[in-house]
C-alpha cells in the first residue's frame, strides 16, 4: 500500500510539473486555434495564475484514493467540502476586492484556487499522519524512494485510466474550445450548463470508485458473482440518480440557471438553459458509463475501456459536434449533440465490456474448480 501511494506520488508529481508547465505559456494554442482576443486577454492570466492548483489538486486525488481503498473515504469528503467554502470565501475577496485587497478578476479566481488547494492537501497530509489508521502505514517513510519496475508497474495500470478520463475530460474542454469560435456568449452558456452537469457527475464519479473498492475486494477473494454483482449494483445506483438529475435538469433548468445569470431576458440565459436541456438527455448514459469504468478498473481492466473512451469521445462524439455545430444552423445545441452521442457510444460499450469481462473471468473460475 505505501509503495503503491509513493509511486502515485512520484508518478503524478511528474505529469503534474509538466502541465503546470503548459498551463504557464498556453496563449500560443489559444491563437492557434482561432479563439478571440478577447477570450485570449481573460483566459491566459487565469491559467497561469490557476497552475498552482495542478499538483496539490492531482497528489489530493491520490491520498483519496488510500483513504478509499481503505474504505474510509470521508475525510476525503469533508475536506473537498472546506475546500469549496474557503475557495468561495477566498476567491470572492480576490476577485472583488475587500478593504487593503484590491480587485483582481479572474486572475484572484486563480490565485484564490491554488491558495486553497495548497491549504487543503496540508491538511489531507497532516490528517493521514494523526490518524492511527493511516500513520500506521507510514507514507511519509522515503516517499521519494522507488525502482524503474515499479513505476513501470503503476503506470501499465495508471496510464490508460488516465488516457480514458483525459479523453472524456478532453472532450468537454474541446466543446468549450469550439464554443469559444462560435462567440463569448455561447462559451458563458455552456460554461453554465456545464457547471450543473459536472456537479451531478460527482455521484457516479463517487460511485465509480466505490465499485472499483467492491469489485477489486471480491475480484481479489475469487468471487467472481460477488464482483459482478458489486459492479451492478453501483452501475443501477449510478443511472437512478443521474435520471432523476435530468428531471430536475429539464423541469427546474430555469431556476438552475439563475443561481449564474438572473436576467431571465440575458442571451446567455437562454443559451444555457438550451444547453441544460441537453446535458439532461445525458444524464443517464453518463451514469452509467462513469459507473462502468470504476466497474472495470476493479477487475483490472484499463487498457479496452481506454480504447472505447478514445473511440467514442474523438471517433463519434467530436466530429458529431463539429459537424452539428458548425455546418448546421443548431451551432451551441450542436456541439452538445456531439457530447450526447459520444458519451451514448462509450456508455453502451462499457457496459458490455463489464458484461463480457465479468462472464469470462466467471467462466475461468470453473474450468478451474
Amino acid at each position: 500500500m505505501r509503495q503503491a501511494v509513493h509511486d502515485g506520488l512520484i508518478t503524478t508529481g511528474i505529469v503534474g510539473v509538466i502541465c503546470t508547465g503548459i498551463l504557464l505559456v498556453t496563449e500560443p494554442f489559444l491563437r492557434l486555434i482561432g479563439q478571440p482576443d478577447e477570450l485570449i486577454r481573460l483566459a491566459v492570466p487565469f491559467m497561469q495564475a490557476v497552475s498552482g492548483m495542478f499538483l496539490p489538486a492531482i497528489w489530493f486525488m491520490v491520498l483519496r484514493g488510500f483513504v478509499a481503498a481503505l474504505e474510509r473515504p470521508r475525510s476525503a469528503l469533508v475536506l473537498t467540502i472546506l475546500a469549496v467554502i474557503l475557495n468561495a470565501a477566498v476567491n470572492s475577496v480576490l476577485i472583488f476586492g475587500f478593504w487593503i485587497v484590491p480587485e483582481l478578476g479572474v486572475v484572484g479566481a486563480g490565485i484564490g484556487s491554488s491558495i486553497v488547494n495548497l491549504i487543503v492537501l496540508l491538511l489531507f497530509f497532516w490528517y493521514i499522519a494523526r490518524d492511527p489508521q493511516f500513520s500506521s502505514y507510514h507514507l511519509s517513510r522515503g516517499w521519494w524512494r522507488s525502482t524503474p519496475q515499479r513505476l513501470i508497474a503503476f503506470l501499465r495500470v495508471g496510464a490508460p485510466i488516465s488516457l480514458a478520463l483525459g479523453a472524456e475530460i478532453g472532450l468537454f474542454s474541446a466543446g468549450a474550445l469550439l464554443m469559444g469560435r462560435l462567440g463569448t456568449v455561447e462559451v458563458a452558456g455552456h460554461q453554465v450548463a456545464l457547471q450543473w452537469a459536472a456537479l451531478a457527475f460527482m455521484v457516479p464519479m463517487g460511485l465509480g470508485q466505490a465499485a472499483t473498492v467492491r469489485v477489486g475486494l471480491a475480484t481479489g477473494a475469487g468471487d467472481i458473482s460477488g464482483a459482478a454483482r458489486a459492479g451492478w449494483i453501483a452501475i443501477i445506483m449510478g443511472m437512478t440518480f443521474m435520471g432523476c438529475a435530468a428531471l430536475v435538469f429539464h423541469f427546474a433548468g430555469g431556476h438552475l440557471i439563475s443561481v449564474f445569470v438572473r436576467d431571465s431576458a440575458a442571451p446567455v440565459y437562454a443559451l444555457a438553459l438550451a444547453y441544460l436541456g441537453m446535458a439532461a438527455l445525458f444524464q443517464l448514459v453518463d451514469g452509467a458509463q462513469g459507473v462502468a469504468n470504476g466497474a472495470l478498473r476493479g477487475l483490472k481492466d484499463t487498457a479496452i475501456p481506454m480504447l472505447m473512451t478514445l473511440v467514442g469521445y474523438w471517433l463519434i462524439g467530436f466530429p458529431v459536434a463539429i459537424w452539428f455545430g458548425f455546418y448546421t444552423p443548431l451551432r451551441g445545441i450542436g456541439v452538445w449533440a456531439g457530447l450526447v452521442v459520444g458519451l451514448a457510444v462509450v456508455a453502451v460499450l462499457l457496459l458490455w465490456r463489464f458484461a463480457v469481462m465479468t462472464r469470462r473471468l466467471a467462466r475461468k473460475r470453473e474450468a478451474v474448480a
